[in-house]
């Protein structure tokens, strides 16, 4: 019985397109519990009060910060290619925000 090798080449690619999405669940999986790990310390560090108000309001956007890029670049998959016109419209919403946030800010002040 010969081998056949476009059925050898079938099966190699099955098994290289498992293997990719394991390491994809994992890392989902990971990034899902350093998201929750970041929320409890948020909690915790507000809740024990460890430090003056203004500095838990630094520490928390930091905490923020670190979240919104872990959403972005791992659940909404902003690391693989072919992004660019989502990227630049993402961060195009975000200097409207900024400007928008900025602009409002004044006229109360």
């Amino acid at each position: 019985m010969e081998k056949n090798p476009m059925n050898e080449t079938h099966k190699q690619l099955e098994l290289e397109v498992k293997a990719e999405s394991r390491r994809e669940y994992q890392l989902q999986l990971i990034s899902f519990a350093m998201m929750i790990l970041l929320t409890f310390v948020a909690f915790g560090a507000v809740y024990a009060e460890l430090m003056p108000v203004w500095a838990a309001g630094g520490f928390l956007i930091i905490l923020a910060i670190i979240q919104v890029f872990l959403q972005l670049y791992i659940f909404m998959h902003m690391n693989n290619r072919g992004n660019t016109w989502i990227v630049g419209m993402m961060w195009l919403g975000i200097f409207v925000a900024i400007i928008t946030v900025a602009a409002l800010r004044l006229l109360i002040w």
